[in-house]
């Protein structure tokens, strides 16, 4: 790796300083630790390890969860990059956890000819099965944890990440880190992604390079607010720990170190987590700030702070239902600011759609809408939880219903 240049030296100097300061100030929670399987039952059973970090009462392996703000926390699935362990990424398993996300890093997909389509169904079946934790009684994450979820990855994870959003509508927001085009195609994906995004890309990355992979993949979202950073010097594999598989393919040299480049991706990720993930008020504008002034980077943006989709948006539209828990019906209440088209559709926790409740124009103020306990088809759905999704104008709300038989 070649030293940074010495009219780069004070630029490293600075960046470093604005980073950690960044990091240090985010920090609130101590990091627990867990191994944990995950078994998907609709794909043979199939076992998913996963290196899993929590917000805890103190730091280290099977302690216990941390107790959280009122929604709860969101959850984070993260993909490792082709042949790559996914210990390589606890840095970002730290950082998330930190800030107040609970973050599975599945280990699977890393055999030497990987099947992308099944390590996406795993990063979107691990994001799904960590909110039903929040439903089991038996688990230390009873309770703990929110509707709101991201997919994020590395090389070919990041192409799954946006492979694994599109095929699960419960996602709530996409981010990667040179992320690689993948088979099916991560960039024709994108086409069906609505939710907000942030993609990073270095200029010194050889090994998918930004005019091949994450131009065209921020150019096909369909997302009100996509963002694509680039960060000036930086290279493929610096993204994660070293590691021997991912530097046998790289043949570029980065300009910045490796803790210069982790520090300046969580710059800018950390307020955009705070505020897509965590609703925190001010975290949007804190972000579009960064990123508008932190040296080392460059971005294309569409859309801004004000138009992405909940909890930072715009509009003021909201979800709720009653009596939940339900049994056989519950009325759900939608509050609309202003006469727009809505759509509310039903998912179970696996993602698949149960029925679609309306499509229509609706007016201002407080609507109901009833739901009967059935599918499309009028069948009687079994006990569990479910998904409303709220639609509005390309932004969208979900809340949780809780069917007992």
């Amino acid at each position: 790796m070649s030293m940074p240049l010495p009219g780069r030296v004070c630029r490293a100097t600075l960046l470093i300083l604005v980073c950690l300061a960044a990091t240090t100030a985010s920090a609130q929670y101590a990091v627990g630790t867990a191994d944990m399987t995950f078994v998907d039952p609709d794909r043979n059973n199939r076992p998913i390890a996963a290196d899993v970090y929590y917000p805890a009462v103190s730091a280290g392996p099977g302690q216990t969860p941390a107790t959280p703000p009122a929604d709860g926390f969101p959850a984070v699935v993260f993909g490792h990059g082709f042949l790559m362990p996914a210990s390589v990424y606890a840095w970002v398993g730290q950082r998330l956890a930190a800030v107040g996300c609970i973050t599975a890093l599945p280990r699977t997909g890393g055999e030497l000819f990987p099947s992308h389509a099944e390590f996406a169904l795993d990063l979107a079946f691990v994001g799904r099965a960590l909110r039903a934790l929040s439903d089991n009684p038996g688990s230390p994450f009873y309770g703990r944890l929110s509707d709101l979820s991201a997919t994020m990855g590395h090389s070919m994870g990041g192409g799954c990440s946006l492979l694994a959003a599109a095929g699960d509508p419960t996602v709530s927001a996409v981010v990667n880190f040179a992320a690689a085009e993948t088979n099916p195609s991560a960039i024709a994906a994108c086409g069906q992604l609505a939710i907000p995004a942030l993609l990073f890309a270095g200029t010194n990355d050889c090994v998918t390079p930004p005019p091949e992979h994450q131009i065209p993949m921020y150019e096909s979202l369909n997302a009100d607010w996509r963002t694509l950073v680039t960060l000036t010097g930086a290279s493929h594999c610096q993204f994660a720990a070293s590691n021997f598989a991912c530097s046998l393919g790289e043949f570029c040299a980065a300009d910045i170190t490796r803790q210069q480049q982790q520090d300046l991706t969580w710059s800018l990720l950390e307020p955009w987590v705070r505020a897509v993930l965590l609703g925190e008020a001010g975290a949007a504008a804190e972000f579009q700030t960064r990123l508008e002034t932190t040296p080392g980077s460059s971005y294309l943006q569409a859309g801004g702070p004000t138009s992405a989709p909940s909890p930072v948006v715009s509009r003021d539209f909201g979800l709720s239902a009653t009596p939940n828990p339900f049994n056989p019906a519950t009325v759900l209440t939608l509050r609309l600011d202003r006469a727009d088209l809505t759509r509310i559709v039903l998912f179970d926790l696996a993602g698949r759609r149960i029925r679609e409740l309306c499509h229509e124009q609706r007016p201002a103020g407080l609507n109901l809408v009833h739901w009967d306990g059935r599918d499309d088809r009028g069948r009687e759905v079994p006990a569990g939880v479910y998904l409303a999704r709220l639609e509005v104008d390309g932004l969208a709300v979900t809340t949780r219903l809780a069917l007992v038989r």
